[in-house]
């Protein structure tokens, strides 16, 4: 897996696995939503069809656990 599809599903597991010690919107935005927005601009620009599936087939095995 290529380490920017793996740090954006990596990014959304930090959404999914939220910790009650971080409860901030602020935290949220700046830690976990910025960088996967950031990550998702990366995969549009320079990634791959099959960059953009990895990363879809990641979220669902992450939803799944």
């Amino acid at each position: 897996m290529k380490k920017n599809v793996k740090s954006t599903t990596s990014f959304f597991r930090l959404l999914i696995e939220h910790r009650d010690y971080e409860p901030s919107p602020s935290h949220i935005l700046k830690r976990m939503l910025i960088p996967l927005c950031e990550h998702f601009a990366e995969i549009a620009e320079k990634g791959t069809k099959n960059d953009a599936w990895d990363v879809i087939k990641g979220f669902t095995r992450e939803c799944e656990r």
